[in-house]
């Protein structure tokens, strides 16, 4: 399956994108292949093998990974995920609209993460997960993906890095024990001395 890659990253903008491998599109040949096949084989009439050929597209369009796009943009402080089937693509050379976008903002966004996910005889998936200040988990992509793990921690630490949440401000050990020091009364050890010489 299809990784997640980087399209664009500068000062403002962190474009992330998820889009079918190779893979994806053999299978389409496969299945097309399947149905013209069926076809030549066939005894039927030219309407049933034009019909076997139309199947095996179908199918195999139906097998093909989304498109999955991730935009952090700090201009408008926006996190704008796009996700497109087959068709939507298809439908796209037509019209422009795609009720498929959510939108959120980049000040929520409190930590990312990398899930993993046990695939029984398959091996592990992973997912990076990005999680909002309300506990919200949303993943990059809708979907765990195979492959390393280490891929996807990349593809979080840019996240964290665009981000800044490993510099976020917070308390550090100088603030703790300053505010802890405030909490005692200042004592003078002159006074400390001549209070222990006076006599009882």
């Amino acid at each position: 399956m299809g990784g997640v890659k980087v399209k664009e990253e500068t000062a403002e903008i962190l474009r992330l994108a998820k889009e079918p491998s190779l893979q994806s599109f053999g299978v389409v040949i496969a299945f097309m292949a399947c149905g013209y096949g069926a076809a030549v084989y066939s005894e039927d009439s030219s309407v049933w093998q034009l019909v076997y050929v139309i199947s095996g597209l179908f199918v195999g369009l139906a097998c093909i990974e989304d498109w999955e796009y991730c935009d952090f943009d700090r201009t408008t402080n926006q996190l704008r995920q796009k996700r497109y089937t087959v068709y939507d693509k298809i439908f796209q050379l037509f019209t422009t609209s795609n009720d498929q976008i959510v939108v959120s903002g980049l000040s929520d966004i409190v930590g990312v993460e990398v899930e993993e996910q046990n695939v029984r005889y398959f091996g592990n998936t992973y997912q990076t997960v990005m999680v909002y200040d309300t506990g919200i988990r949303i993943g990059v992509t809708e979907s765990f993906i195979y492959g390393n793990k280490s891929d996807q921690e990349a593809i979080a630490d840019k996240i964290r890095t665009f981000l800044k949440l490993d510099a976020q401000p917070g308390v550090t050990d100088g603030d703790s024990s300053s505010s802890e020091g405030e909490d005692f009364e200042h004592v003078d050890p002159e006074e400390l001395r001549d209070d222990q010489d006076q006599p009882q």
